[in-house]
């Protein structure tokens, strides 16, 4: 049986102004301003929810040697709210069951695979059916084309919350809202994820990488 961690995954870059990756920064006066607008009294009229209609978490993990695998966890449900036309909170939720993998073909082995993941070794998804991102601000960036915000927040998988910071790409409209994110690291040992980690001595052909990519898609729709 094939046998390959993958991730974490679920969610999901960044370490200096996100703490996930020192490459991505976030300019000092645009973050004093995020700040000063997430102080701004709430006016009831600019307040506007939106819920999930849809969404998706990429994932890839791999050997230190050798193969990659990839897969999708859906986004089960979850609620955004919008203020004076910025995002400014909300949760996500993650359906694990839901976990797949779409980097293998031959059916055996996919489903191998799949519930490997789902297993103690892993997510054990039965006792832990779903995983959830809670945010309760957005930053602004513009220091890259490839998303012009970012959120900080908690992420929680297997009982355990540890913060992420997720690039984000957001577009809001009066009906609808979407999210995409570029792939961003998360380690997925700070979840109790250690299958083969080198935390635990693993031998280097038999070791998973404990770095998992992650990459977001999200649509909401106006309530």
């Amino acid at each position: 049986m094939l046998r390959f961690p993958s991730l974490f995954f679920f969610f999901v870059i960044i370490i200096a102004a996100c703490k996930n990756d020192p490459s991505i920064q976030i300019a000092g006066s645009e973050t004093s301003r995020a700040a000063a607008m997430l102080n701004e009294p709430v006016d009831k009229q600019g307040a506007i929810t939106y819920a999930v209609s849809g969404g998706t978490v990429l994932w890839s993990g791999k050997k230190t040697v050798g193969t990659t695998h990839e897969g999708i966890i859906a986004v089960s449900s979850g609620e955004l709210l919008v203020v004076n036309g910025r995002l400014a909170s909300g949760h996500i939720v993650l359906d694990m069951h839901s976990l797949s993998v779409t980097s293998i073909k031959d059916g055996g082995e996919k489903r191998d695979l799949e519930s490997h993941l789902k297993d103690v070794d892993f997510f054990e998804v039965d006792q832990f059916p779903n995983a959830e991102f809670r945010f309760t601000e957005v930053l602004p960036n513009s220091n890259t084309p490839d998303f012009n915000q970012i959120v900080p927040g908690t992420l929680t998988i297997k009982g355990k919350n540890h913060p992420v910071n997720i690039p984000v790409y957001i577009k809001i409209s009066k009906e609808g809202l979407t999210v995409r994110s570029p792939s961003f690291p998360i380690n997925r040992t700070k979840w109790g994820i250690t299958f083969r980690s080198g935390l635990l001595g693993t031998v280097k052909d038999k070791l998973i990488e404990d770095t998992v990519l992650l990459t977001l898609k999200l649509t909401a729709k106006r309530q």
